[in-house]
């Protein structure tokens, strides 16, 4: 292909045959977020712009008002991480483009503000974890079971919505995870838009995993195994829920149960925590909840409590 054919094919037309050329690669979840973002964010900013016209004083002009005021129902900008996401979509497929003969190589650098410190996810109190852990038991059912498994395993939502009793062994006191479930966005021949709900593999490879079980839960488990292997643990039936609609029965549980708020990944923060706060190495804690490196549980789930500050600066006193 000439390079001057960049100046004639639009965005919107490169971008529909990219998509059709990864359909047979990448995962489907991966691809419906592909999907979900240009359809939603960057063809309304590109899509009648000639490939040749994407520039990279656009992309970031585009940037900062996605940061400002991108949300689709216009009440605010995307977080930087989902800005970053989008830019790093259309640098994949101008690559791709030119790599293609469309347009010649290119290597936009694109700036963000710096960053503002946003408050650290919330974890459950002591105090407010025996509170629960007790209303969780005296109200046991497959939705509250989950809560309460996901207390003691650090389970990611979508984890949780799509594991299956096949896949806990009370006997050995393990759980493999090896799925996940969602719903993603998708788009037919004729351009219509619907969303379906998938089971597909975790998000890394280190996601597939086997975690322990306590002691403390396995009673509980006991009392809920239903006899079919193929019932999913939070609704004991042969169909799932999803995250989103778990996600508000949760909300209002805590409710219910007189607990301030904390979302539901605040459970998975919870156990982290707890685990290091009571002694547990980083690896050990980075293996259980599936993360590619240590940093990524140091960086977003370890926080010290002030008590344990206290008594990390009390060791100086031992040279006095």
């Amino acid at each position: 292909m000439n390079l001057h054919t960049g100046e004639t094919i639009t965005y919107r037309t490169w971008l529909r045959e990219w998509l059709s050329s990864k359909e047979n690669y990448i995962k489907e979840a991966t691809l419906a977020n592909y999907r979900q973002g240009i359809e939603t964010h960057i063809l309304p900013a590109f899509g009648n712009e000639p490939l040749s016209g994407i520039t990279e004083e656009k992309l970031q002009q585009t940037a900062l008002q996605w940061l400002e005021q991108g949300r689709c129902d216009q009440q605010g900008g995307l977080s930087e991480r989902t800005v970053k996401s989008l830019i790093m979509l259309i640098k994949l497929t101008l690559k791709a483009a030119a790599k293609a003969g469309y347009l010649p190589s290119q290597n936009f650098e694109i700036l963000f503000p710096p960053q503002k410190q946003t408050p650290k996810l919330r974890t459950f109190s002591k105090e407010e974890q025996a509170v629960l852990t007790q209303y969780l038991y005296l109200h046991l059912n497959p939705k509250n079971s989950g809560i309460l498994f996901c207390l003691h395993t650090g389970l990611r939502i979508g984890e949780l919505c799509a594991l299956q009793w096949k896949n806990i062994d009370l006997e050995n006191k393990t759980v493999t995870v090896s799925k996940t479930l969602q719903r993603v966005f998708i788009r037919d021949e004729n351009g219509n838009t619907s969303t379906k709900i998938i089971v597909t593999t975790p998000k890394t490879k280190n996601s597939v995993r086997m975690i322990p079980i306590s002691s403390m839960l396995i009673p509980v488990l006991k009392r809920m195994k239903p006899e079919n292997p193929e019932t999913y643990l939070l609704t004991g039936k042969l169909t799932p829920t999803e995250p989103r609609t778990y996600r508000d029965y949760y909300n209002r549980l805590l409710k219910k149960a007189g607990i301030q708020h904390i979302n539901f990944h605040g459970l998975r923060h919870t156990f982290a925590t707890r685990l290091i706060e009571n002694g547990a190495d980083y690896k050990t804690v980075s293996e259980l909840l599936g993360h590619a490196s240590v940093n990524i549980t140091l960086n977003l789930y370890v926080h010290p409590q002030m008590e344990q500050k206290r008594k990390a600066v009390e060791l100086m006193n031992f040279y006095l």
